[in-house]
């Protein structure tokens, strides 16, 4: 596995790259732009709306940040990087990272949320051999009420509070939470005032491009009626409320749930909205990311180890105290030996990333999210052929759709896989594209790189072959070089089913987003030519307009299709 060392901070000695370290130090990720996380490296990696917090919130020089776009590949030193976002505050990032030579993989999540929210970017995740999770909310006690639950509590302490003609006063971080809250407040067209440090903030994420913030009004001493306050919870303690003469203060923390907490801010009401996951938010992180091995981080990363490992997970602290069966050489952190070592090595390629541009796209039911992944993807696929080729997939162009019979049979040609469980797994699944990725976790493949020329091609020799024993045995040999997520995508492309929620009009506004074109010129030029993938191509070369209808084809005949012979059937229903 990737190697990872804990010295006052997350270390990656092959990368030479620190991740969220307390100190400053030559090369550093920086997951969000808060102080607990942030030091003036000499070089910081992290996303695009984090170097403008960190400008503007540190003074730090631009030369000093190395920023990227969510989802783009950065090449570095034999490993490829990806900025995933967070869901933290806006631009927060987790780090994907993994190493060519051997597609060892790690994920390292910074602080992050399961929630959505209105100004963060919703959090993506990708499987990873390596986890390094942030455990702040650690314990089973820590389950948050719903988003709604709680929004409803807070709009409901503010117009209680103005109606009883009081200053309902807010107090929130100003980083992140507070942004929040004046988004939801936006919304119920309730008017905020922000302290000073607040507006700065909420100016700068404007900067950065986060929507839904009204243009700040800044907090002088005395307040408008009507009107919120929003404000750090410090300021409780000196005289800058001192001129609000009759006021309510409530805290917005997930902290809010300690007993004594309202003591502790001097707080008349305590909200549990939190930019952190919650215990149940932990565990789908786990769950979503399949780990073979998981480091803990800040809050009670020693508890929610010690309860990962008896749900049967290698997991750890990462800053030591509870590894006593966990080798441990010069602080380098090493996989304990009861792990289990996954039955396949993923191979990074095209269709990998195809693969993963899927899962992503499929996990959101935002359409605006959806484009933003496409538009992500098509960027980085600098080979015009590779452009039309993903376009025409997302599309779903091709021949006839597999048939379920057919996907059957070439499983059942898979060494170890019998009839009878197959339909043992359909049965309990009750979908076959589901049943093909669980069948082939268990059969022994040997993974091979497939690029996207290789998966057209394969597609069109499929489609050429008929419905025939052909068909079966090219399935069945193709399956055996691929992992189990890549053939999964296969048998979906086979389908013509990815499951992913796109139409025709979304992919042409990722592909206009992609290559600044016009979404309605790229339609007309899709139109025009029948082939998405040729006006895709058009796009990024600016060359919309010389679009042309195709050549009307001078084989009139109809393919005959070859008999399906050569076997039986496993049963007459599909």
């Amino acid at each position: 596995m990737i190697e990872v060392r804990f010295q006052r901070g997350v270390h990656l000695p092959e990368l030479d790259l620190w991740l969220d370290p307390w100190e400053a130090k030559p090369h550093a990720f920086v997951s969000h732009a808060h102080a607990d996380h942030f030091a003036r490296h000499e070089s910081v990696l992290c996303s695009d709306v984090t170097s403008v917090l960190l400008r503007r919130r540190y003074n730090l020089a631009e030369g000093r940040i190395d920023a990227h776009a969510f989802h783009v590949p950065i090449l570095r030193d034999g490993f490829r990087l990806r900025l995933l976002p967070a869901g933290h505050i806006s631009g927060s990032a987790m780090l994907h990272v993994t190493r060519s030579s051997d597609n060892a993989s790690l994920l390292y999540t910074g602080d992050f949320k399961t929630r959505r929210s209105r100004t963060a970017e919703p959090v993506v995740f990708l499987a990873a051999d390596t986890l390094i999770l942030e455990t702040t909310f650690g314990l089973p006690v820590y389950q948050f009420p719903s988003a709604m639950e709680a929004e409803a509590g807070l709009v409901r302490f503010v117009q209680d509070t103005l109606a009883d003609g009081e200053t309902p006063v807010l107090l929130a971080y100003s980083l992140g939470k507070a942004q929040e809250l004046v988004a939801l407040l936006a919304e119920q067209e309730i008017p905020t005032v922000q302290h000073p440090a607040v507006a700065e903030m909420t100016r700068a994420c404007i900067e950065a491009g986060v929507e839904g913030l009204p243009e700040p009004v800044e907090f002088d001493g005395h307040m408008p009626e009507g009107h919120v306050l929003i404000t750090p919870p410090h300021t409780t303690r000196g005289k800058a409320l001192a001129g609000i003469e009759s006021k309510r203060t409530a805290m917005i923390s997930g902290w809010s749930m300690q007993p004594g907490a309202r003591f502790r801010y001097r707080a008349g009401t305590m909200i549990p909205l939190s930019d952190h996951a919650d215990h149940p938010g932990l565990l789908e992180c786990v769950k979503r990311v399949r780990p073979r091995r998981i480091l803990t981080l800040h809050g009670f990363s020693k508890e929610f180890a010690a309860e990962l490992r008896g749900r049967g997970h290698d997991a750890w602290c990462a800053s030591g105290g509870d590894q006593l069966d966990l080798p441990i050489a010069g602080g380098t952190l090493q996989q304990g030996g009861a792990a289990r070592a996954p039955r396949h090595q993923r191979v990074l390629s095209q269709l990998a990333d195809f693969t993963d541009l899927c899962r992503l796209v499929a996990e959101t039911g935002s359409q605006r999210a959806k484009c933003e992944f496409l538009r992500s993807h098509l960027i980085t696929l600098e080979d015009d052929e590779d452009l039309a080729i993903t376009a025409r997939l997302l599309a779903g162009d091709g021949g006839a759709p597999l048939q379920a019979l057919t996907l059957r049979h070439a499983l059942a040609e898979l060494p170890g896989v019998s009839r009878g469980k197959i339909r043992t797994v359909h049965a309990g699944l009750k979908d076959w594209l589901l049943s093909t990725r669980q069948i082939l976790e268990e059969c022994p493949l040997r993974p091979e790189a497939m690029s996207l020329k290789d998966t057209r091609e394969f597609l069109e020799e499929f489609d050429a072959a008929g419905p025939s024993l052909e068909r079966v045995r090219m399935l069945a040999a193709r399956w055996l070089h691929l992992h189990p997520a890549e053939g999964e995508t296969l048998a979906k492309l086979l389908f013509r089913d990815l499951r992913l929620g796109l139409d025709t009009e979304l992919i042409d506004s990722a592909i206009a987003t992609a290559f600044d074109a016009d979404a309605g010129a790229v339609r007309k030029a899709r139109s025009r030519c029948k082939d998405i993938g040729h006006a895709a191509v058009l796009a990024r070369h600016g060359d919309l307009d010389s679009a042309e209808a195709p050549e009307p084809s001078q084989d009139s005949g109809t393919p005959t299709a070859k008999p399906a012979t050569g076997w039986l059937p496993l049963d007459s229903s599909d």
